[in-house]
C-alpha cells in the first residue's frame, strides 16, 4: 500500500504487518484497519478504510485514512468526501512548502462547506454571511471563515502576492477547526442537549 509516512516525510510502499476488520453492525458500514510498516524508516502506520461497496458490487474500499501516528495536520473523517479531498490537498501543499497554493485550497474547502449546507450565494463573502444568518456558524466562526476567504483571495488573485509559512499554518488550523465544529462537535452538542432534555 502506498502511504505518506509522517516520520520520514515521504510516500512509501508500506508493508502490511497485520489487520483487523470491524463488520457491518446495522448502523455503521464495515471498515478495516491495517497495520503497516514504513519501508524507509520502519515506523508503524495504522490506517482505516471504510467499505463503500454493496451486495451487488462487493467490497469497495475508500482512500486509507491514517489513524496513527497523528501528524501535525489531520482531516476530519466525518466531513464529506469532496471537502476532505480539498483539505487534504491543502495539507499536501503545505507539507510541500507550497504555502500560497495551500491557502487557495483552504478557501476552496470553505466554499465546499457552504455548498454542503445548501448555501450558494453569488460569492463566498455572501455565502458566509448567509451561513451566519441561518445560525450554521456563530460570530467567531464567521470571523475565522471570512479571514480565510480574504487570505485565499489574496493568494488566488494577487500574482505578486505570496503567503508565508506562518499565515499558511494558521489558515490550515482555522479551516480544520471549522470542519471539526460543523461536522463533529455541533452534532454531538445537539445530541447532548437532547439527551439531557430527555433525562430532565
Amino acid at each position: 500500500m502506498i502511504i505518506h509516512c509522517t516520520e520520514c516525510r515521504q510516500y512509501v510502499e508500506a508493508s502490511e504487518a497485520g489487520n483487523y476488520w470491524r463488520h457491518f453492525d446495522g448502523r455503521e458500514p464495515s471498515c478495516r484497519y491495517t497495520l503497516l510498516a514504513c519501508t524507509a524508516c520502519q515506523s508503524p502506520i495504522l490506517v482505516r478504510q471504510t467499505n463503500l461497496g454493496n451486495m451487488a458490487e462487493g467490497d469497495k474500499w475508500d482512500t486509507p485514512f491514517v489513524v496513527f501516528p497523528q501528524g501535525d495536520l489531520r482531516v476530519n473523517p466525518n466531513a464529506p468526501k469532496n471537502i476532505r479531498a480539498a483539505f487534504e490537498e491543502a495539507c499536501t501543499c503545505y507539507r510541500s512548502q507550497a504555502y500560497t497554493a495551500s491557502a487557495i485550497m483552504c478557501r476552496k474547502t470553505i466554499e465546499g462547506v457552504c455548498t454542503e449546507h445548501g448555501v450558494t450565494e453569488r460569492n463566498l463573502s455572501a455565502s458566509l454571511k448567509q451561513m451566519k444568518a441561518e445560525g450554521l456558524i456563530d460570530e467567531r466562526l464567521f470571523e475565522w471563515s471570512d479571514a480565510l476567504r480574504i487570505v485565499g483571495n489574496e493568494a488566488a488573485h494577487g500574482v505578486g502576492v505570496s503567503i508565508g509559512q506562518p499565515d499558511a499554518k494558521d489558515t490550515l488550523e482555522f479551516t480544520n477547526a471549522i470542519l471539526d465544529y460543523l461536522f463533529s462537535y455541533r452534532d454531538r452538542f445537539e445530541q447532548f442537549k437532547k439527551r439531557r432534555a430527555g433525562e430532565a
